[in-house]
Formats: C-alpha cells, sequence, structure tokens
C-alpha cells in the first residue's frame, strides 16, 4: 500500500496544480507584474516545458498518493496547442475526482 502524501503539517495533498505553459496573451498587474516580466523577461523555450505525457505520468503518481483533484494553470493554459487531449488522458486516471482549469 503507498502511503498518502502529507504537507508538513500532516495534512493530506489533494491537489495538484499543473503549469502548462509559462507564456499568456495579457500581461494582467496580478499575474505578470511589469517588475518581474518586463519587456526584456525570457520565457521557457518550448522544448523545455514539460510534454502532455510527463504531466499525465506526474498526475498518475500523485493520484496513487492521494491527490483527488488537477488543477490545469499557465499562464495562459489555453494558449497550449491540444489542451483538450491532456484533459482527456487527466479525465482518464483512477482517482481523479475534479479536474479545473485557471485561465
Amino acid at each position: 500500500m503507498v502511503k498518502q502524501i502529507t504537507d508538513k503539517l500532516g495534512r493530506p495533498i489533494r491537489d495538484l496544480r499543473l503549469s502548462v505553459t509559462d507564456r499568456c496573451n495579457f500581461r494582467c498587474d496580478y499575474c505578470m507584474p511589469k517588475e518581474i516580466f518586463g519587456d526584456d523577461f525570457v520565457f521557457l523555450p518550448k522544448d523545455e516545458l514539460l510534454t502532455f505525457s510527463e504531466m499525465e505520468r506526474i498526475a498518475r503518481v500523485y493520484t496513487r498518493l492521494g491527490v483527488k483533484k488537477i488543477r490545469i494553470t499557465g499562464g495562459e493554459p489555453l494558449m497550449r496547442r491540444d489542451l483538450y487531449k491532456l484533459i482527456a488522458a487527466l479525465n482518464e486516471i483512477d482517482g481523479v475526482e475534479d479536474i479545473g482549469l485557471t485561465t
């Protein structure tokens, strides 16, 4: 039996946040303050982003450790091509009860 993952206070961790991209088509002050994300900010090269199969593997590992909810974030996650394929794959994982998308 796999031990459930907990935080420093012993509480079970039930949520996993997957950031599918660091890019965004807006420059809102909340997510991308100019002090950090100025005109010279360099985003990750696309080949350094996790692939969808890598994200699915991570999700499978964490659901075995007790995660029930997966939140997909970014940047702007809808900028990631074929995002629906990742969502469909995550939806097939046993133990996932909720998938959210923060845009």
